[in-house]
């Protein structure tokens, strides 16, 4: 009798430790994100204006001149045929204080590294020309993020906004 208790007891403890030890594959799977709306409550909550708004399908549209226009300075362009979706924010109406951001979802997360490369090196490449403008605004430059997570790849270059926009699209604020 004790024995079957025992092993009975063992039993339970085991199924208690096998159920403890499962992952909730829900929780661990990075978040989906509306990559349209994030970038449209983005613009909303740091009054954004005066740039252009690219989207798919949308008023503006990246073409392939573009593309290599905005992020073939540095290297090769991407190739955006990977690309799922995106919204991009570009303001050139005032160069000296550049204000731009992306938000990418891939088709493949194995290809969020390599676009995430190509938006490092155009950071890069902005900080590399404003040395030669002294008058430069280069503080939503030098404070840049771009970050990956999953499928996603986004960078923001917005003044005083970088940590607090990077935070809210990893569903940190």
């Amino acid at each position: 009798m004790k024995r079957i208790l025992t092993i009975v007891l063992f039993a339970a403890l085991l199924l208690l430790c096998v159920a403890c030890g499962e992952k909730d594959d829900d929780a661990s799977a990075p978040r989906e994100i509306d990559v349209l709306a994030e970038a449209q409550g983005i613009l909303s909550r740091y009054s954004l204006s005066g740039g252009t708004f690219y989207t798919p399908g949308g008023e503006d549209e990246l073409d392939a001149d573009l593309i290599l226009s905005y992020f073939g300075d540095a290297t090769a362009a991407p190739d955006f045929s990977l690309v799922e979706t995106y919204a991009l924010y570009i303001d050139e109406t005032k160069p000296i204080s550049p204000c731009e951001f992306g938000i990418f979802k891939m088709k493949d997360a194995s290809d969020a590294e390599t676009l995430k490369a190509f938006l490092d090196a155009r950071i890069k490449m902005k900080l590399q020309n404003a040395a030669l403008y002294p008058d430069m605004d280069t503080s939503a430059l030098t404070s840049a993020k771009v970050t990956v997570m999953g499928k996603y790849v986004w960078y923001c270059a917005v003044k005083g906004a970088n940590d607090a926009i990077d935070a809210s699209l990893k569903g940190e604020s």
